[in-house]
């Protein structure tokens, strides 16, 4: 005859282990996106943060040494030359580009329309903005004070 305290689990015990094991993981993996998606929107609001301090600095630097005139060709150029490094998710230059057609997460730069578009890792869930796709553009600012500014426009 076997001793009580020498058997093994019983299977309700077991089912019951596994059940709170399978909740447990469900929440962990739940959160793990959850803080994933928040690396990402930190990481592209970095590289946005990058981009507008490295572009006052090359305006600041431009207007002093008396070259207004080219601040109009540095709202047209890729933001992205302006950093002393590259984004490592940064893809290069696409015409109009399309998450699908690129097959990949991270910045292009849209020679087109002069914009540099951020195509987030998950478009359904990226919270960022309500828009799919983010997109900036280095605007030239007409005013007594000559400046640059990149900001988000509609995607």
């Amino acid at each position: 005859m076997v001793n009580k305290k020498q058997r093994g689990f019983t299977l309700l015990e077991f089912a019951l282990v596994v059940l709170v094991s399978s909740i447990v993981s469900a929440v962990v993996l739940n959160r793990f996106e959850y803080y994933r998606e928040q690396a990402e929107i930190t990481a592209a609001r970095q590289v946005v943060a990058a981009l507008r301090t490295s572009l006052q600095a090359r305006a600041a630097e431009l207007a002093s040494k008396g070259r207004e005139q080219d601040l109009q060709q540095l709202a047209a150029d890729n933001p992205i030359k302006l950093l002393s490094w590259k984004p490592a998710n940064y893809l290069g230059e696409y015409y109009a580009p399309a998450p699908k057609q690129i097959g990949q997460s991270g910045w292009v730069f849209d020679p087109r329309d002069k914009t540099l578009v951020y195509l987030p890792k998950n478009t359904e869930s990226f919270t960022f903005s309500a828009s799919k796709l983010l997109k900036f553009k280095v605007e030239f600012a007409h005013s007594n004070r000559k400046s640059l500014a990149l900001n988000q426009v509609s995607g």
